[in-house]
C-alpha cells in the first residue's frame, strides 16, 4: 500500500464533497458549525485503528494503524507527526507527517479529516470532544465495495511525568488485530495499578480471542513495568501471563503509553503493531447505578468473525442512573454504504468496582470511571471490540438558552448524535424558553407560534405542541427539504429574544414509537386496529392481527399536507418512505432465535385526525413467534429503531431487557440492514454510484475509490 497524501483541501470544498456524495445540491446549505473548535487546541498524542479492506465475509484483511502526535489550533486546522504501519504496505511502516481541517460545534461533536486521507470528504473523521479528549470514527466513508472501518482517539498532552508521578489506577480495555486481519484478534478488559516507582500490580485480564475457543479467557500477568522517557511517553514492558505462549496472550510486549493532562486518560499501542487501549482513571468509591447517568458520546470498532464481519461507529449513551440501569442508544453505524442510524435500548448494570458482570443489549462490557465520567468497552460471546465513552459537558446560559445536548426524539429519546427528520416530533429542553406553560389543543393544527414562542430550523418555523420555560415539543418542517443540507440549525424566540443556535445532522428519515411509558423503551403505545383498543398484558397482540402503532419521524408524505396540519382523513396522506418500498417492520423474538420476521405494512402514513403523528398498521406474523413480550423493530433506508416491545400471545410476560441475546440482536439489526440496503442498491443508484461520485470530487484531485 502507497498512502498519496496531497494535503487538506480547506472546509468549504470538504462540505461540497459532502453534499455531492449524497446526492444533494450546495445551495443554501449550511455550514458546520465551528463554534466549539476552541474545545480542542493544543498538542495531543493519537492512535487511529482502521480496517481497510475486508474478505467476502466483512473480515478485516487490511489493518492500518497509526501513532504519533496532532496539533489543533483551536481554529480548524491541525498537524500531524506520526507513523502509519500497514499490514499489506511495504515497506510496513512509514511516516505520516500532513495538515488538516477540522470542525467542532458548540456541544462538542463534529469532525477532524481523515489523517489517512486528508482531502477526502468522504473519510472525515465524525465524533465528538468531552473533557478534552476527541473519539470517532469514519462512519461516511463510501464505495459499493469499500467501507473504512476505523476507531480514532486523541488525548490531550501534559507535563512530562516521572515515574514517581505516575501511581493512578486505570481501567483499561485493549482491542488487538494481532496479525492486522481476522485470523487472530483479542480484547481484553483489566485494571492497571501502577506504583510510582516503576512497576505494575498483578493485572487481571478478563477477555477473548479468536485464536482460542473458550468464550472467556482469564490471564494473570505480573512484573511488568513503566518507564517515562522524557517526551510525555512512557515504555512499558508487559511479561507473558503466566503459563501463556505469545500467541494465546490478550496483553504482552513493549507498548507506548500516554496520559492525558488532567490524568483521567491514558492511551496506548504497541508501535509495531494493530492494537489500541484506552483506559479510565478507576472509581475510587464503589459505584452505585446512578453512578453510569447522563450522556456519553462514544465511538467504537468491533469485528464478529463468525457472525456479522466488521463494522464501525460514532454515537452516544443516554442512561437514567435508575435502578433497571436503563438507556438509549445511538449509533451512526458504518456497516454499509451508506451508514445508517441505528436505535436501541439499553440496560446497564453496575458493579461496586464499576464493571459489568455481562454484556448489555449491545453486547459490551464496560469499565466505568471515576465518578462515572467515562467508560471503556470491550465486547464479548464472539465480538471483539473497543469502544470510548465520554460523559458529555453540562451546559448553561443565560436568558433564552437551548440545551446544546438538549434535543432529543420525541417518541424514541434518540439523543443529540442521532439525525433530525422531516416531520419529526422533537423535544426541545434549556431555560428561559418560554415564559408561559402551553399546549396546542387536541384536534387542532399545530401553531407556528405559542405563548409568543417560535422555533425555527434553518429559518423554516416550525409547528409547535407545546411550551414551557425548560421544554418544548414541535416538528420539524416538511419545507426543510428545500434546502437540503446535511445540517439542520435550530433556534428558539421567546418574547423577541432568541437563542443560541444548535446543530443537528439531518437526513429524510428517523423513525421512533411511542412507548406506554412515554420514556422510548418497554411496550409501544399500540393498539388493536380492529377494535382500537389498546394492547397490553391483559390484552396481548394475537399472531395474524394487524395493530396499529404510533411513530414520529417518518418523513414526507403523499398528499403532501401543510407544517403542524392534522392528518387528513380522505384521502389518507401515506409516507413516501412505505410507498418507495424502504420502510419495513420486523418482529423479533430473541429468546427463540427467531428474528426479523416482517409484518404486512397495511398503511402507513400520518395519523388521521392527530398532528404531529405518524400511524403503522401491520399484520403481526403468525407462527413463529413464541414469547410473551416481542420487539418492533422499523427499518428504513437510513435508519434502524429497535426499542419498543409489544404483548404478544397469552399476553403473561412482560417487557424486559433482552441483554442475554445481545449478539443476535445485533448480527441481526446489521444483516437486515445489509440486506435492504442491497435491495434499494438500483433504486438509490443515482447516490451510490461510484462513477458520479467521482465526477463529484473530481475537481478537487482523485479519490482513492476512483482509482480501485
Amino acid at each position: 500500500m502507497t498512502f498519496n497524501y496531497r494535503g487538506i483541501v480547506k472546509l468549504p470544498a470538504l462540505l461540497a464533497m459532502a453534499l455531492a456524495v449524497l446526492g444533494l445540491p450546495n445551495l443554501n446549505a449550511q455550514s458546520a458549525d465551528s463554534s466549539g473548535n476552541g474545545l480542542l487546541k493544543g498538542t495531543f498524542a493519537f492512535r487511529h485503528v482502521a480496517v481497510q479492506a475486508l474478505d467476502t465475509n466483512y473480515n478485516p484483511t487490511e489493518v492500518t494503524a497509526t501513532y504519533g502526535i496532532i496539533i489543533f489550533d483551536g481554529l480548524g486546522d491541525y498537524t500531524v507527526n506520526a507513523t502509519v504501519v500497514d499490514n499489506t504496505a511495504n515497506p510496513v511502516s512509514q511516516p505520516l507527517n500532513v495538515t488538516g481541517a477540522y470542525a467542532i460545534g458548540s456541544n462538542g461533536t463534529g469532525f477532524i479529516a481523515n489523517p489517512l486521507y486528508p482531502n477526502d470528504s468522504f473519510d472525515l473523521i465524525i465524533g465528538a470532544v468531552s473533557q478534552g479528549v476527541f473519539t470517532g470514527s469514519s462512519t461516511e466513508s463510501y464505495g459499493e465495495q469499500y467501507v473504512l472501518n476505523d476507531i480514532f482517539v486523541a488525548i490531550p498532552l501534559g507535563p512530562n511525568l516521572a515515574n514517581a508521578s505516575f501511581k493512578t489506577a486505570y481501567r483499561t480495555g485493549v482491542l488487538d488485530f494481532a496479525g492486522g486481519d481476522s485470523s487472530a484478534i483479542k480484547n481484553a478488559l483489566f485494571e492497571l495499578t501502577p506504583n510510582g516507582s516503576g512497576g505494575f500490580g498483578t493485572i487481571s485480564l478478563t477477555g477473548q480471542a479468536s485464536n482460542q475457543t473458550a468464550t472467556n479467557i482469564s490471564q494473570s500477568i505480573s512484573g511488568a513495568t513503566y518507564n517515562f522517557t522524557g517526551d510525555g511517553s512512557a515504555s512499558l514492558s508487559v511479561p507473558l501471563p503466566s503459563g501463556v505462549s505469545f500467541t494465546d496472550a490478550l496483553f504482552t510486549g513493549n507498548k507506548t503509553m500516554f496520559q492525558s493532562a488532567d490524568g483521567n486518560f491514558i492511551l496506548g499501542w504497541t508501535a509495531s503493531g494493530y492494537d489500541i487501549f484506552f483506559g479510565v482513571k478507576a472509581l475510587t468509591v464503589p459505584a452505585e447505578m446512578s453512578t453510569a447517568q447522563g450522556l456519553y458520546f462514544n465511538a467504537g470498532l468491533q469485528d464478529s468473525i463468525h457472525d456479522f464481519g466488521t463494522d464501525s461507529y460514532y454515537g452516544s449513551l443516554s442512561l437514567t442512573g435508575d435502578s433497571n440501569g436503563d438507556g438509549i442508544a445511538h449509533q451512526r453505524t458504518n456497516a454499509v454504504t451508506p451508514a445508517f442510524d441505528f436505535g436501541s435500548d439499553d440496560y446497564i448494570v453496575l458493579n461496586p468496582d464499576g464493571t459489568t458482570g455481562g454484556g448489555d443489549s449491545l453486547g459490551y462490557i464496560y469499565g466505568f470511571g471515576v465518578g462515572g465520567s467515562a467508560y471503556v468497552g470491550i465486547g464479548n460471546q464472539g465480538t471483539f471490540a473497543l469502544v470510548v465513552g465520554l460523559h458529555a459537558a453540562t451546559f448553561a446560559g443565560p436568558g433564552v438558552f437551548l440545551n446544546p445536548i438538549g434535543v432529543v426524539n420525541s417518541a424514541s429519546y434518540q439523543p443529540i448524535t442521532a439525525s433530525l427528520a422531516l416531520g419529526e416530533l422533537i423535544t426541545l429542553y434549556g431555560t428561559g424558553l418560554s415564559d408561559v406553560t402551553l399546549s396546542t389543543p387536541g384536534g387542532q393544527a399545530f401553531p407556528t407560534s405559542l405563548g409568543d414562542v417560535s422555533v425555527t430550523i434553518d429559518g423554516f418555523k416550525c409547528p409547535i405542541n407545546y411550551v414551557s420555560p425548560t421544554q418544548l415539543s414541535v416538528v420539524v418542517p416538511f419545507e426543510l427539504a428545500s434546502v437540503r443540507s446535511v445540517y439542520a440549525n435550530i433556534q428558539v424566540t421567546n418574547n423577541g429574544t432568541t437563542s443560541n443556535v444548535v446543530q443537528m445532522y439531518y437526513q429524510d428519515t428517523a423513525p421512533g414509537a411511542f412507548s406506554q411509558n412515554q420514556n422510548g423503551i418497554g411496550f409501544a403505545a399500540a393498539e388493536h386496529a380492529a377494535s382500537g383498543q389498546p394492547l397490553d398484558s391483559g390484552n396481548p397482540a394475537q399472531p395474524g392481527e394487524y395493530i396499529s402503532l404510533y411513530l414520529t419521524g417518518l418523513g414526507t408524505v403523499t398528499p403532501a399536507v401543510p407544517d403542524g396540519a392534522l392528518g387528513p382523513t380522505g384521502p389518507f396522506s401515506t409516507v413516501d418512505v412505505w410507498t418507495n418500498d424502504e420502510l419495513t417492520v420486523q418482529f423479533n423474538d430473541y429468546g427463540t432465535n427467531s428474528v426479523g420476521n416482517q409484518g404486512v405494512i397495511q398503511f402507513a402514513g400520518l395519523a388521521p385526525g392527530l398532528a404531529g403523528l405518524y400511524q403503522i398498521n401491520v399484520q403481526v406474523p403468525s407462527g413463529v413467534l413464541t414469547s410473551n413480550a416481542i420487539y418492533v423493530e422499523f427499518v428504513t433506508d437510513e435508519a434502524d429503531v429497535l426499542e419498543v416491545q409489544i404483548p404478544y400471545g397469552s399476553g403473561s410476560g412482560f417487557a424486559a431487557p433482552q441483554n442475554e441475546h445481545a449478539q443476535l440482536r445485533v448480527a441481526d439489526h446489521i444483516k437486515t440492514m445489509r440486506t435492504r440496503l442491497h435491495q434499494l442498491s438500483a433504486h438509490r443508484a443515482k447516490v451510490n454510484n461510484p462513477v458520479a461520485r467521482c465526477a463529484a470530487v473530481g475537481q478537487f484531485g482523485s479519490s482513492r475509490d476512483c482509482n480501485k
